[in-house]
């Protein structure tokens, strides 16, 4: 498995390659001529377009019900876009149960990681902001998939200037280990004042990959026990997001040489995209993109993710 970030120049490069399992653009071209599922993003990065390239093995790649995948034995990545209409809680709803269908269909029954974007995120839906309209639609699709023993996966969920609701995510052969951090109450657990169902996310995942294991952290933000911290103040939400993100970090029990392979930051107005990056987080490739946060009051979200560098 390798995460990396190119220049929407080198997407001939790109496009030639066999084992990619999945790409994501940033600023790129709705088009792509690649075996690999795309997804293009209504975000747009603080610089050049970029992609965001998740490799693996040998891939195999194959559409079903409007779901672009592909898989390499030990990994999924499965992408769908739909309308993104009201009510949000249908579209949700869609969207996962489709993923989870072919994610489960070919012998990948484990979500790891999830990204949705939307637009529109804090606007009225059916008298419910659409946000809170997701989550409703996230829980009833994945409530099988529980029952069932799935895991809930990290994720990240960013409202998008425009476009469809585009889901992508990463399942896998075996359940990886949700991490909770013992800083915030786990979101799933979320009194009832943030909505009717509470958003079906772990704040990560950590999952044995080639003789590693790999922390995929969701979107963290300037959150403590359930309350938003620092309404308006950037660099202190950033302070709390970053004692959040170590916080992960600790309680995964990774090796002293865990390394910070990838870092992407959403902020709400793009002149803010100019934050200072304590370590180890400042030493990985990072991609900072406009976006805006589940939490209205909130202006930066970040994720991760993290290996332990010794081979076991």
């Amino acid at each position: 498995m390798r995460i990396s970030y190119y220049a929407a120049d080198r997407r001939q490069e790109l496009e030639g390659r066999g084992d990619i399992l999945g790409v994501v653009g940033y600023g790129t071209p709705a088009t792509w001529e690649g075996r690999a599922p795309y997804v293009a993003t209504a975000l747009v990065p603080m610089g050049s377009p970029m992609y965001e390239v998740i490799a693996g093995g040998p891939a195999i790649s194959a559409t079903r019900e409007g779901v672009h995948y592909a898989h390499d034995g030990e990994w999924l990545f499965a992408a769908v876009a739909l309308g993104a209409r009201e009510p949000m809680a249908s579209v949700a709803a869609e969207a996962y149960g489709r993923i989870l269908r072919v994610a489960e269909g070919e012998g990948y029954g484990y979500l790891i990681r999830a990204w949705q974007y939307f637009p529109d995120i804090h606007g009225l839906d059916q008298g419910l902001e659409r946000y809170r309209q997701f989550n409703r639609g996230r829980h009833q699709a994945l409530e099988g998939y529980l029952a069932r023993g799935g895991p809930r996966p990290a994720a990240t969920c960013i409202g998008a200037p425009r476009g469809d609701l585009t889901l992508h995510v990463l399942a896998h052969r075996a359940p990886g280990l949700a991490i909770e951090n013992p800083r915030q109450v786990s979101a799933y657990r979320y009194p009832d004042i943030y909505g009717p169902r509470p958003p079906d996310f772990v704040r990560a995942m950590k999952v044995a990959s080639a003789g590693r294991e790999w922390l995929w952290i969701s979107g963290t933000a300037a959150i403590v026990g359930h309350e938003s911290q620092a309404p308006g103040d950037l660099e202190a939400q950033a302070r709390e997001t970053f004692a959040n993100l170590d916080a992960l970090v600790a309680c995964a029990g990774l090796g002293v040489d865990r390394q910070v392979l990838a870092v992407k930051a959403y902020v709400r107005v793009p002149d803010d995209a100019r934050l200072s990056w304590p370590q180890p987080w400042g030493t990985a490739p990072a991609l900072i993109l406009r976006g805006d946060i589940c939490r209205s009051e909130l202006g930066l979200e970040i994720e991760a993710v993290v290996v332990d560098g010794e081979r076991r």
